[in-house]
């Protein structure tokens, strides 16, 4: 088969990057992106144009889309402040190790025009977030380029930027050298170079984890391709499992040894394991906090793709890398592994899990007065949450209650940003992964700080591109509407003693639900504890997007602020946040209660 024809370097560009596997580009507007935007269309011949409404959310959902796919994401905006904006969505990317092809079109000025539009170079801007990074001068250039950059972001695990400025891209496409009979499909088999990790460090390691009395496993993403090997480990040595926020989905937790999230606000029970063990084997847990560890801590075995993706371990008493494919070494390590007959270890873990999940349902079932309990929110969308669900959260407080009341079954998707831990990402993750899996049931859990930062917008995306005719499983915008910041005042609180700083913590009562209708989409809201069940329910029969604000109690404090929560062991609850969080809960209750009447 020969090369497919081209009119111009914008057709060209949308040709190889469906070639690529592309299936979709998110991006804005403007003068500069124009000929590319015309060129994408709808999906049909090329892959589909949906338009952002800020460029920051189009980044974002290309760093789902690769998240949630495995494919590289794509992502394009007009230089200047298309450029910057792109910049928080393509750091998540850079930081979460996801490959990502940025399209930057740039018109050139003339030295006496666009003084400030100058002072925004893009390869500048571009390079330090950038795994690869290249601006094309010249059409003859455009397809090498292009297919550069998609190995680069493929191989490195990260962005890579390419510059195309308006003249090129609305010049005609010249064929290049040695190109001319290349099948447009070529690159689809292309698989980044693969390392064996060495087989002396894998001995090495059986040796450490068969010594080992009382072993803890932590998975990570880079394990999602080995969850069946990690299974077999910690069930030969009697290990608790504990999973990094961004592997939370490679384990489902209802396995009676999977502890949780290992995070600094993760869970308590994880947060035990990694302190009691002696042995621990990390699996592709690249987010991995190392600062979890005791000062002292066990032997550690990591199992890495590339050094690059070694998680930060801090005491450790040895360390054994298995640097290379993640799946390949532990297909060569289990083999090594001696079942344990001291079974106590895994008995006390399991245990532990239990006596956890019981506190949580106990906690998700108090209420104060009229005031929904965030908490029973998570809880009860838990219970009833569709097979093959995808949940995604913000980096606010509905982390906390993801963490500590979301329970994923088999074949579940979940994603956050992780690293950088973008506030308002949840709305752009939720619009890629509906892109993405559009049988799927998608819920997101987002803040009312982080939606009015910018998902209020990113909602009329999902208006235009996602409300199509077609019957689709449900799309749930779950707003946890606590008038607050209430993650940032937690942290104050605990630091500083209970400060609430009114213009900084507080946020502007509105309607989230009134919002979602006047955009012509469902909203539904819930001030009442008794409602909380029937309206999940409700909302998990629809078909299509829906919001759901739920008013919820600000003042029940995540795990992580008391000595018995989560991850941050050691760090206490100040008693005098207590005593006054209990005046204000009585207060709210009582008022509650004469409003009832």
């Amino acid at each position: 088969m020969r090369e497919v024809h081209v009119a111009g370097v914008g057709e060209l560009i949308a040709a190889r990057l469906r070639a690529w596997g592309v299936d979709r580009v998110f991006g804005v507007p403007g003068a500069d992106a124009d000929a590319l935007i015309g060129a994408l269309g709808d999906g049909r011949h090329g892959p589909e144009f949906v338009r952002a409404r800020h460029a920051e959310s189009a980044a974002l959902m290309a760093c789902a889309h690769a998240k949630f796919t495995g494919r590289p994401g794509c992502c394009l905006a007009p230089a200047g402040s298309g450029a910057l904006h792109l910049l928080s969505g393509l750091y998540d990317a850079a930081l979460d190790r996801q490959p990502v092809v940025a399209l930057v079109e740039e018109d050139r000025p003339f030295p006496d025009t666009d003084v400030r539009r100058r002072a925004v170079p893009a390869v500048r801007l571009l390079a330090d977030v950038s795994e690869f990074c290249e601006v094309v001068s010249e059409p003859g250039r455009v397809r090498d380029a292009l297919d550069r950059a998609v190995r680069a972001a493929l191989t490195d695990r990260g962005v890579a930027a390419l510059i195309v400025p308006r003249a090129v891209l609305r010049t005609e496409a010249v064929p290049e050298s040695g190109h001319e009979d290349r099948p447009a499909d070529a690159p689809v088999g292309f698989r980044p170079p693969v390392r064996q990790a060495d087989e002396r460090e894998v001995r090495r390691a059986a040796v450490v984890l068969n010594e080992g009395r009382r072993v803890a496993v932590v998975v990570g993403p880079g394990g999602a391709a080995a969850s069946g090997q990690v299974v077999g480990a910690a069930e030969l040595l009697g290990a608790g499992v504990a999973k990094t926020p961004l592997g939370r989905d490679v384990l489902p937790d209802v396995l009676p040894y999977v502890t949780g999230v290992a995070a600094p606000s993760g869970s308590a029970v994880a947060a035990a394991l990694l302190r009691e063990c002696d042995t621990l084997l990390l699996v592709g847990a690249e987010d991995f906090a190392g600062r979890l560890l005791p000062g002292r801590g066990p032997r550690v075995i990591s199992a890495d793709p590339d050094v690059t993706a070694r998680p930060e371990v801090r005491g450790a008493s040895e360390t054994v890398w298995l640097t290379g494919d993640v799946t390949a070494a532990l297909d060569t390590l289990v083999p090594l592994l001696r079942r344990k007959r001291d079974r106590r270890w895994r008995t006390d873990v399991e245990r532990a899990v239990r006596q956890w999940r019981a506190q949580g349902r106990q906690k998700a079932s108090r209420f104060f007065g009229a005031l929904v309990n965030p908490r029973s929110v998570v809880a009860e969308l838990s219970a009833r949450l569709p097979d093959r669900s995808v949940v995604v959260t913000d980096s606010g407080s509905a982390l906390d209650w993801w963490t500590r009341h979301l329970e994923l079954r088999t074949g579940m998707r979940t994603a956050l940003s992780g690293h950088l831990g973008t506030p308002g990402a949840a709305v752009p993750y939720a619009v890629a992964a509906r892109l993405a899996f559009p049988d799927r049931p998608v819920i997101a859990l987002i803040g009312d700080g982080a939606l009015q930062a910018n998902g209020m917008n990113e909602l009329i995306t999902v208006r235009r591109q996602l409300r199509r005719p077609a019957r689709t499983p449900p799309l749930i915008f779950c707003v946890l509407n606590n008038g607050g910041l209430s993650r940032l005042t937690w942290e104050r609180r605990s630091a500083a003693g209970d400060p609430l700083l009114a213009p900084s913590g507080e946020l502007p009562r509105i309607s989230f639900a009134d919002y979602a209708r006047l955009l012509g989409l469902p909203g539904v809201r819930c001030e009442h504890p008794g409602e909380v069940a029937p309206v999940w329910e409700s909302a998990l029969r629809s078909t299509g997007p829906v919001l759901l604000e739920f008013v919820v109690d600000g003042e029940t404090p995540p795990d992580w602020t008391s000595a018995a929560g989560g991850g941050e062991a050691g760090r206490l609850f100040p008693p005098g946040i207590a005593r006054r969080t209990l005046r204000r809960r009585i207060a709210a209750a009582v008022g509650g209660l004469f409003r009832a009447a």
